[in-house]
């Protein structure tokens, strides 16, 4: 780029933040001089920007070709934007837990990383997730594979009234520290008018009369669910298990386009207590949802997790839907699902923790169709705990899988007849400060070409009955049904 079109694009013009071509210069200098040494491989640079809405943001990005990543919860004021790969870290098998945390300290070791802040965000950050299982992943799941986490070549972060743009590049030999400067202004250049709403392409308007209908009981599927549940009941009544998690695909053909934006845009507004996400691997194949259940938050030595089983529609009425949670509140059938996952909780965190609290009693937390029980917890993690294993203790809760788990979940992949994939696994993030979070990939579905399949489980007890459970599960669908209905064109 010429030196004249740089000093035309000042940095003060770009998101109205000043950072010098001679600092730039500086530390670009210092970070080639540790990759020749061998210890650095990459360079990253974080700044604030004027606030923008990451989702929008994203939707202008015409590469689908490389990795995407969108998270976002509005009630907590905080989303993520991520684009482009730098670097990519995979692990599959038994340890695939802890074999991504060793090469993920790895590679953030291996980031020269330059901000005046010192706000906790500013830190490189890894973006991805599990798959449910450690074998198994199927065709449809392939670009996904059992674990990975993507350094990306730029990141916008909103937390409260701070946005964080944060670009990243690869060092290589023949890298020269102007021909580098040139290259970030260059970016920078092209990132101020891409975030600039005045430049923004809008999509046409959706076309909302194709409404998906959800198979009856008395269809083919039901009677293969109703098998399913009475194998479980059974199993459970002789002893074998005290709850097994058994789960529904749905699958939609879609000759139309559909973007999964305009799904996520609708998820976020209706559910802004829940977190709206999107993964994509690779042009061919994308992972969103919009799930209410947290695994666990690490902040500092701190993590927050919480259990999230029973649940219930919501009331047409206030009075009904006071009914509704009062009667959630009292269903033993529901407390005892809500117990199993506290108790389970409680014995992943306990070797690893100091000090854990859990409210002696659950609430109840109110989605927009539907009602759970709800039981927030927080440990002091002890000093040397790895948080990558805190994780592989916790999942899968169970909410998702069973109890005791050990014997619940290999039961599960018996009586699905498709592969859980990335589906109510842990997905998140989690920087260089040790910062990090992760949820439960429930309300969720995959995007493949044509299609798309729609996850949804429920809880299996002594006296489940395969009707109701259906009916739970169609309901759990609706959310992700409703945005698409909105997003089809």
């Amino acid at each position: 780029m010429p030196q004249n079109h740089l000093q035309n694009h000042s940095l003060t013009s770009l998101f109205d933040y000043q950072i010098s071509q001679q600092e730039l210069s500086t530390y670009l200098s210092q970070a080639l001089d540790l990759y020749k040494k061998g210890t650095k491989k990459y360079f990253s640079l974080s700044f604030p920007i004027q606030k923008v809405d990451v989702l929008a943001v994203l939707e202008q990005n015409s590469d689908k070709t490389s990795f995407e990543y969108y998270w976002e919860k509005p009630s907590d004021n905080f989303s993520i934007a991520a684009a482009g790969e730098v670097a990519r870290i995979r692990s599959t098998g038994k340890n695939r837990f802890s074999d991504a945390s060793r090469a993920g300290k790895k590679l953030i070791h291996e980031i020269f990383h330059f901000s005046k802040l010192t706000h906790s965000k500013t830190a490189p950050h890894l973006f991805g997730g599990f798959s449910f299982y450690d074998h198994n992943i199927s065709k449809d799941w392939a670009e996904f594979g059992a674990a990975s986490f993507t350094l990306p070549e730029c990141s916008i972060i909103v937390n409260g009234s701070l946005c964080l743009l944060t670009i990243t590049l690869k060092l290589n030999n023949n890298d020269k520290v102007e021909t580098l400067t040139n290259h970030i202004y260059e970016q920078l250049v092209y990132l101020n008018e891409f975030c600039s709403s005045e430049n923004y392409e809008t999509a046409p308007e959706s076309d909302k009369n194709h409404n998906v209908k959800l198979p009856n009981q008395d269809s083919p599927e039901f009677f293969n669910w109703k098998y399913s549940i009475d194998s479980a009941t059974n199993h459970i009544e002789q002893g074998k298990y005290e709850k097994i998690v058994l789960a529904r695909k749905l699958r939609i053909k879609t000759p139309n386009f559909v973007c999964d934006t305009h799904i996520l845009n609708k998820l976020r507004h209706q559910y802004p207590d829940c977190y709206s996400f999107l993964i994509r691997q690779s042009e061919q194949s994308s992972f969103i949802g919009c799930t209410p259940e947290r695994l666990a938050s690490f902040n500092n030595e701190f993590i927050l997790t919480e259990g999230l089983a029973g649940s219930t529609p919501r009331g047409t009425t206030a009075s009904e839907d006071v009914q509704l949670e009062n009667e959630l509140l009292k269903s033993k059938k529901d407390r005892n699902e809500h117990e199993f996952v506290i108790n389970a909780i409680f014995k992943s965190l306990q070797s690893y923790s100091d000090s854990l609290h859990i409210p002696k009693l659950p609430s109840v937390k109110k989605l927009t169709n539907v009602q759970h029980l709800y039981t927030p917890i927080r440990a002091h993690i002890k000093k040397g705990v790895s948080k990558t294993e805190v994780l592989k203790n916790l999942h899968p809760t169970p909410a998702v899988g069973g109890y005791p788990r050990e014997q619940a979940v290999p039961f599960i992949s018996q009586f699905e007849d498709f592969d859980r994939g990335w589906y109510a696994a842990p997905i998140g993030w989690i920087n260089a400060n040790g910062d990090g979070e992760f949820v439960v990939a429930i309300r969720s579905g995959l995007i493949k070409h044509d299609e798309v399949n729609f996850y949804a489980g429920c809880g299996i007890v002594k006296g489940s009955d395969p009707s109701k459970e259906w009916e739970e599960t169609n309901l759990k669908f609706i959310p992700m049904l409703s945005a698409l209905d909105y997003a089809r064109k």
